[in-house]
């Protein structure tokens, strides 16, 4: 066997490792369920495989050494990992190594199958031997040592001692979705090497709703620099097809594919460069839906899109009833992605007039999107909901504000934090609805979830509003403009659906039955697009929510706050702004003709408004005094 070049990691020495590892998996050797018997791995390695070692291979060459697999069920990926795990401890002396696995049971099935991958090797292969082994530990003759640990899939008193008191510089990490030990990933990842030059960390797993895994996955995916994250999807394992000519061919390949699946091909394509055949589309219909009994509107089930997902963003669903479609989220977030924002922080101050809202230097800062500044003569919803507002696990402050249109609504601003005290959270909601209706002319109307926190929130509004308009911060407001530009905010009125006059109340109390109702509302907005959500943060809420009887809201640790206020904004918009859009014709299409329009030609339509108008009285009047004349020709009759 051809030993790799030691040293830094240049394309010479990614290619002698790559060369190296193929002369050994030519000698590797697993019970393959697919062929029967012991098949050598090199031989009879999947698409989804060479994927994999592609992507460490190339990490490598770029000197990152830490890499998340997000992966499909049963594409060979786990033994490839062992495989090349047995490598990695063997042609390093004296490495420090642990393979992590959920269970006992698959601790022992790996370790089993690592012992026959070396123990098989021919003679003639130079490679070390085993010298010690054991349930917990394998030591090569080289001087390398392999744990083998257990996370757990349930927290215990033992959680936090994973990888605790160990040097490590390689690490396989399997299944990580079915892991429930945090405290025991913080002590794994602290004990890792971060100079030697020869590590080298894989961790992969397929989905399983939204937990630690899913959090590891989205820092990789922010962390390009020193982590790679690669998809792996079903499409990649090449014997996941229907022949044509078959039976099972007839009734799964030959019918077209519908709207969604061209959609979901369309995305593979664009995200991976891969080309699904209708011979894997066929084998997909059939895995998921062997009755072919779903319509196209129909959801499909949870488990199957996080086992068989078509894209990352598919792969992390909500585990049982998902409130929202996969589908039509992932075309949301494609929308979304191309959108350019400005990035602020809210700094308060000891008042309401010495706070402010300032560039953010960093991501890590950035607490208040904003994609679009205020218009002339625009129509807004300022929605807010504080901290433990509509849900007491909800920990994080949010504010959303939407564009209004007669017949749509644009996300412009959004606000999220879990570090603002209500009194601060009421000045930033003020700050907000007075700029943007910083134009005469505009129109702000904000609500504000007054459940628990929420009421001292509102009751701190109030009196920063009265203050303003009567009390002593009146000079101080008129000073910064601020008394003008409150004028132009209402406040949202809550009347209840069935109530038919009467019974007003100040902004929104959430129960249920209304948190289903609004929600079932946004839902609709977003499948539809009506409302055009800009926030990829947002969207990735949206993915977490699920729906158990009248029970809507995010999954395990994750949040709603962003996506709850827009559930709110949209109340507000219909039943308070959306007849008036509607009787002024302040469609989306109108007013984008409208602001296209050049100076000449707004002077031009207003003048021809002006003369139409004089027109349409001088008519007015003309038949007035025709009519006072007929009345007076009939008085004279009798």
């Amino acid at each position: 066997m051809i030993s790799p070049q030691g040293g830094g990691w240049s394309a010479a020495k990614v290619a002698a490792y790559r060369d190296a590892y193929e002369l050994f998996t030519q000698n590797v050797y697993f019970a393959s369920k697919e062929t029967g018997g012991h098949t050598a791995l090199a031989a009879h390695r999947y698409l989804s495989q060479k994927w994999f070692l592609n992507a460490i291979w190339d990490g490598l060459s770029r000197d990152i050494h830490d890499f998340k697999f997000l992966k499909s069920r049963q594409l060979g990926c786990t033994t490839e990992a062992r495989a090349l795990g047995c490598f990695w401890i063997g042609i390093h002396d004296g490495m420090r190594g642990a393979m992590v696995f959920d269970t006992d049971g698959h601790k022992e099935e790996a370790r089993l199958e690592i012992e026959m991958m070396i123990t098989g090797l021919p003679k003639s292969v130079r490679f070390p031997r085993i010298k010690a082994l054991n349930r917990y530990q394998m030591v090569l003759e080289n001087g390398s040592l392999m744990r083998f640990l257990s996370a757990g899939v349930r927290t215990s008193k033992s959680s936090g001692v994973l990888g605790r008191s160990s040097g490590i510089n390689f690490v396989i990490a399997s299944e990580m979705c079915s892991w429930d030990n945090q405290e025991g990933i913080k002590a794994l990842k602290n004990s890792l090497a971060e100079e030697y030059e020869d590590r080298l960390y894989i961790w992969e797993s397929t989905a399983r709703g939204f937990n630690q895994w899913h959090d590891m996955w989205e820092e990789a995916l922010g962390d390009e620099l020193a982590q790679v994250a690669t998809f792996l999807g079903w499409w990649l394992k090449d014997t996941q097809i229907i022949r044509r000519g078959t039976a099972m061919w007839d009734k799964y390949g030959e019918p077209p594919p519908t709207d969604e699946e061209h959609a979901r091909i369309g995305q593979v394509k664009s995200l991976y460069g891969f080309d699904v055949s209708p011979e894997q589309l066929a084998w997909y219909r059939r895995k998921v839906d062997p009755t072919r009994e779903r319509e196209d509107e129909d959801p499909e089930d949870s488990y199957d899109l996080q086992d068989q997902p078509w894209t990352a963003e598919e792969a992390f669903q909500a585990s049982g009833s998902t409130f929202f479609d996969a589908v039509k989220l992932s075309g949301r977030m494609a929308e979304a992605a191309p959108q350019k924002y400005q990035a602020f922080k809210f700094w308060p101050g000891v008042d309401f007039f010495q706070s402010t809202i300032e560039r953010a230097r960093t991501w890590r800062e950035t607490q208040l999107k904003l994609w679009e500044e205020p218009q002339p003569d625009g129509c807004y919803v300022v929605a807010a909901d504080p901290a433990f507002g509509h849900d007491e696990n909800n920990d994080r402050s949010a504010i959303n504000v939407l564009k209004c249109y007669a017949d749509q609504l644009e996300q412009v601003c959004e606000y999220a934090s879990a570090s603002t005290p209500t009194h601060q959270f009421g000045w930033l909601v003020l700050s907000l609805a007075a700029y943007y209706g910083l134009y005469s002319g505009s129109t702000v109307l904000m609500i504000v979830e007054i459940n628990g926190p929420g009421e001292a929130v509102w009751r701190e509004i109030g009196q920063l509003i009265a203050a303003i308009r009567t009390g002593y911060y009146r000079d101080a407001a008129r000073e910064r403009g601020v008394g003008d530009m409150i004028n132009n905010i209402r406040q949202y009125m809550y009347t209840r659906s069935d109530a038919i006059s009467g019974g007003n109340n100040y902004h929104f109390k959430t129960t249920t039955q209304l948190k289903v109702a609004i929600m079932e509302r946004l839902r609709d907005y977003i499948h539809n697009g009506k409302l055009s959500v800009r926030s990829q943060e947002t969207l990735e809420e949206a993915r977490s929510i699920t729906r158990d009887g009248d029970t809507i809201k995010a999954e395990g640790r994750k949040h709603d706050d962003r996506i709850y206020t827009l559930a709110l904004g949209i109340r507000a918009w219909e039943e308070r702004l959306q007849r008036s859009l509607m009787a002024q014709n302040r469609t989306k299409k109108a007013d984008d003709a409208r602001r296209a329009l050049s100076v000449a030609d707004q002077y031009q339509l207003l003048r021809q408004y002006h003369l139409n108008d004089f027109f349409r009285r001088k008519a007015s009047a003309r038949a007035a005094m025709n009519y006072q004349i007929s009345r007076q020709s009939w008085g004279r009759r009798f």
